[in-house]
């Protein structure tokens, strides 16, 4: 697909997942890409821009989470629910993983991306099944794993559970980690749920950067003719208002409304979504 080919319907669509993905990432504490992706790859198609489209939109997805977090970190620390002290803890170690993460990708090219493609429907599925298990926790009054967080001293061990592997998985699947460190920071160290989500918009805006500029440089070296880290930064030009728009109203509602039933019919969508990465959803209803 070339900038030409690029209509007016593609840019409307894009303007609505960016304010989708902003609402939801906003109010949840995930970068959004992890509703961006999959929309690129169902609106666009998975050979937009050649064989390595995947990476494309990746690339678009995570650069779009750097504009997502800036309002909803305002709204957070306006609110006073950023938990400081934990930040050089996570930030360095989520460096780390991103790097780890993009390298890790790098290996998906050309039809290899399918692979990846699907690999992120699975990790969808995972992210479903693990909130499920949260809810089904917070029913029996169980809500946490721990009952006490280590924090704010344990710099390393909250690097280590919650910075790396988030930022490898935002290098690996170009998602801002949200969807790890939220839940990683609930269940895993005891952290407040607005809480978890304030510390991890702040997480996601330093990863994005870092995960932002690591792709570019890998897509770069595919030396592909149809893609270029050019075509990502497009498609964030009309993710972006959306992204920014949501991101604001998103992050005002963690601190007003129950996240439970957004959270509910997040699963849903998560699952839906899942399931048409890995090609599940054609054949249930071909």
């Amino acid at each position: 697909m070339t900038l030409a080919e690029f209509g007016l319907t593609d840019e409307f669509m894009l303007l609505a997942v960016g304010l989708a993905a902003g609402l939801i990432g906003g109010t949840l504490g995930v970068g959004g890409g992890i509703l961006m992706i999959p929309a690129m790859v169902i609106f666009l198609g998975d050979q937009a821009y050649g064989p390595n489209s995947f990476h494309v939109y990746k690339l678009a997805a995570i650069s779009t989470s750097i504009v997502l977090s800036v309002p909803a970190i305002v709204r957070h620390s306006r609110a006073r629910a950023i938990v400081y002290p934990m930040l050089p803890g996570i930030l360095p170690l989520a460096a780390v993983g991103v790097v780890i993460g993009v390298f890790a990708a790098s290996l998906f090219v050309d039809e290899q991306t399918r692979l990846l493609r699907q690999s992120f429907g699975v990790f969808l599925e995972f992210v479903v099944l693990f909130d499920v298990y949260q809810e089904w926790r917070a029913l029996r009054g169980s809500e946490h794993f721990r009952s006490t967080c280590p924090m704010p001293n344990r710099r390393t061990l909250i690097g280590l559970v919650v910075g790396l592997p988030a930022g490898i998985i935002a290098g690996l699947l170009g998602v801002g980690g949200g969807v790890w460190a939220v839940p990683a920071q609930r269940q895993l160290l005891g952290i407040r749920i607005r809480n978890a989500i304030a510390n991890s918009a702040v997480a996601i805006l330093g990863i994005a950067i870092v995960t932002s500029a690591a792709l570019s440089y890998s897509i770069h070296q595919f030396r592909d003719d149809h893609v270029s880290p050019l075509n990502g930064y497009w498609l964030t030009l009309w993710l972006a208002p959306g992204a920014l728009i949501g991101g604001w109203f998103g992050a005002s509602l963690t601190h007003r409304l129950p996240v439970r039933w957004l959270r509910y019919a997040f699963q849903v969508l998560l699952a839906m979504t899942g399931l048409k990465l890995m090609g599940l959803l054609d054949r249930i209803f071909s």
